[in-house]
């Protein structure tokens, strides 16, 4: 019969049997101990291979550097007092009459609103939009309905009783749905 052959390298100690007898060990309380600073054995500096022979430098890289080496020197010469961040605010001056100071234009409060419209005008917004995109410009439906209205604000009276005689007079109100 043949024997089974026996590994002839010691097997490597494995970590797992000291950790598992460590977690079934009743815990300890462990004592803080003063611990003291051991000083380290002081250590010889290898000794440097000599310098090579430094190439000299172009002149003019030599002056730049000459500068550079004086703009740091005045840079760190500078002292801050104050930390930089938000500036220091201004002195106030003394408040002026209220009558004196212009008043604040205050934003348009805005005003939403809805309207019917026929559907070849509707379509004509579009195309105005579509004239002002390939401008560059690009606008909102508001847009170009606010610059018609001011449009018609310039124009004269009899202008505008012209303007408004060519629009077709509509039933107000939503449109009716279809197939009802």
């Amino acid at each position: 019969m043949a024997t089974p052959k026996k590994n002839t390298a010691a097997p490597a100690a494995s970590p797992a049997p000291a950790a598992k007898a460590a977690a079934t060990a009743p815990a300890r309380r462990s004592v803080a101990r003063p611990t003291v600073a051991k000083s380290a054995p002081a250590r010889k500096a290898a000794p440097k291979p000599a310098a090579k022979a430094a190439k000299p430098l172009d002149p003019a890289l030599q002056a730049s550097k000459e500068a550079l080496a004086k703009a740091l020197a005045a840079a760190q010469a500078v002292k801050i007092e104050k930390p930089l961040g938000k500036p220091a605010k201004a002195a106030k001056e003394p408040k002026a009459d209220k009558e004196a100071k212009a008043p604040k234009a205050r934003k348009p409060k805005l005003v939403r609103d809805s309207f019917t419209m026929p559907e070849n005008e509707y379509a004509q917004i579009a195309a105005l939009k579509k004239r002002l995109l390939d401008k560059g410009m690009v606008s909102k439906k508001s847009e170009v309905l606010r610059a018609g209205v001011s449009l018609l604000a310039a124009l004269g009276d009899a202008e505008l009783v012209a303007a408004l005689q060519k629009v077709e007079v509509i039933k107000t109100g939503r449109p009716a749905k279809n197939g009802k």
